[in-house]
């Protein structure tokens, strides 16, 4: 357990990177006040966007919401796009430091009217996908009268919606808990750090104050309570109609079961190969 003092010690991300978050595409001025809004965050060593990227981001652009894609990527280089790029996407990049979490404040700290919207999807680009069926997804958290919705849960640690696709509704990114936990994360040495103190931290904060949340495929569904649903029971879900796979599973077959099967399921269910996604 860290002290307060070491706690307090480690930067904020929004100080970290104040002055060196550059607009590729877009302004401010330009995002106006959307009612829907989703931030897209992708890393990568090069300026060259995966077709999972890409799809992803226009997927959200169909289903009515304005695209921000925050970027990390290494290279100072313009960002490629397999494809096109929604037209009125905001791109945002920024110094490799925050992960996922860092990427989301410093969309919300550059673009004030973001957390106003009425609905507001957080993602990243950890899942490989989506193949097929996205509508089904966006219908699943269009059709949801929760506060915080997540495409998943878990019941590792504690129930808690896992952090890679999550949607706000109703403007709730403005309330006081939320916006101060957002401007607040801070540098973490490790993904598990970041894990350990913002994903379920965030959870924390939604039980505490008594946010309702909601699940669009429910992890008892697939595993045993305690383990991960999108490593522990990737098949299921494809079963179901979840339209991703965890890109961990193919840098690190060994995490899931089953892993030899991805590229054959994927083929199977959605027609597709997945090594084109990647």
């Amino acid at each position: 357990m860290l002290s307060r003092s070491r706690k307090t010690s480690r930067p904020r991300v929004l100080d970290e990177v104040a002055g060196q978050v550059k607009y590729e595409h877009g302004s401010a001025v330009e995002f106006g006040r959307p009612n829907r809004a989703a931030v897209l965050v992708h890393w990568g060593p090069t300026p060259t966007l995966s077709r999972s990227v890409t799809t992803m981001a226009n997927e959200l652009s169909t289903a009515g919401y304005r695209l921000v894609l925050v970027s990390a990527c290494e290279s100072p280089e313009p960002l490629e796009w397999r494809g096109k790029r929604p037209l009125d996407a905001v791109v945002l990049r920024k110094p490799n430091v925050g992960y996922d979490f860092g990427s989301w404040a410093v969309a919300l700290h550059e673009l004030p009217a973001l957390a106003g919207a009425d609905r507001v999807i957080l993602t990243n680009d950890s899942m490989v996908g989506p193949f097929a069926q996205f509508g089904d997804v966006m219908a699943r958290y269009e059709a949801s009268a929760a506060d915080v919705f997540g495409l998943t849960d878990t019941r590792q640690y504690f129930r808690h919606l896992q952090s890679y696709f999550l949607g706000f509704t109703h403007g709730v990114l403005r309330d006081e808990p939320l916006a101060a936990f957002f401007a607040g994360i801070r540098s973490e040495p490790t993904k598990w750090d970041v894990i350990h103190r913002y994903e379920l931290g965030l959870n924390r904060i939604l039980r505490r104050e008594g946010y309702g949340i909601t699940a669009g495929f429910r992890a008892d569904d697939v595993v045993p309570a305690g383990e991960n649903p999108v490593i522990k029971g990737w098949w299921r879900l494809l079963e179901r109609g979840f339209p991703f796979v965890k890109r961990e599973i193919l840098r690190n077959p060994e995490v899931a079961p089953r892993s030899e099967w991805v590229s054959r399921e994927v083929a199977a269910v959605f027609g597709e190969r997945i090594e084109e996604w990647i």
